[in-house]
């Protein structure tokens, strides 16, 4: 049995200029509902392994659902919302105005620490990675090899639970765009 984690293409949005906190949450929005720039594809090594799963799975945001394609992956075999992004808090304030990475950075930060206004909560966010984990180890029963075109931090996560479950993979979860991680069953 084997899973395989992908982090999503690289959304078409604009990361540049300084905003409020009120902003920022606005912006999420925005990167939630972004397409993938489809200039900056996977390398080949990425599209070779996605093709080798027997089964996708997508979150329902469009940035996920194109990355797929962008894999030859036409149609998903599980979308659903249970596997989007963990939510990114954001404030209601309007000063100071930062940059979205050191937004994102602070927010996530700050969420991993009990802040959540806006957004679901660390604790409830560990709950869903757990239930995505254990999902995607049922799905890897049954087709034997997963795919999940997933999102950074959620991606972490499940990294972390299936490690825990006596998975076998790499020490850290990928962090860039298109970067993967493969994940065996150790049955011993």
């Amino acid at each position: 049995m084997e899973i395989v984690l992908i982090r999503h293409g690289r959304p078409i949005i604009d990361t540049s200029g300084k905003i409020s906190a009120a902003e920022f949450g606005m912006w999420v929005s925005e990167y939630d509902m972004a397409g993938i720039d489809e200039n900056h594809k996977p390398e080949h090594n990425a599209i070779d392994r996605a093709e080798r799963c027997a089964f996708t799975v997508c979150s329902h945001l469009r940035r996920s659902i194109e990355s797929a394609r962008l894999l030859n992956i036409e149609a998903p075999g599980l979308v659903s919302p249970l596997f989007r992004e963990c939510e990114m808090p954001h404030g209601n304030w309007r000063y100071p105005k930062l940059s979205k990475t050191t937004w994102s950075v602070l927010f996530r930060l700050f969420q991993l620490v009990g802040y959540s206004s806006n957004a679901e909560s660390y604790r409830d966010i560990k709950v869903r990675s757990e239930k995505c984990a254990n999902q995607l180890v049922a799905l890897s029963l049954v087709h034997h090899s997963i795919l999940f075109v997933g999102h950074g931090t959620l991606n972490w996560l499940i990294h972390k639970h299936l490690l825990r479950l006596g998975w076998l993979g790499p020490n850290k979860s990928g962090r860039k765009h298109w970067e993967y991680g493969e994940y065996v069953y150790n049955a011993g």
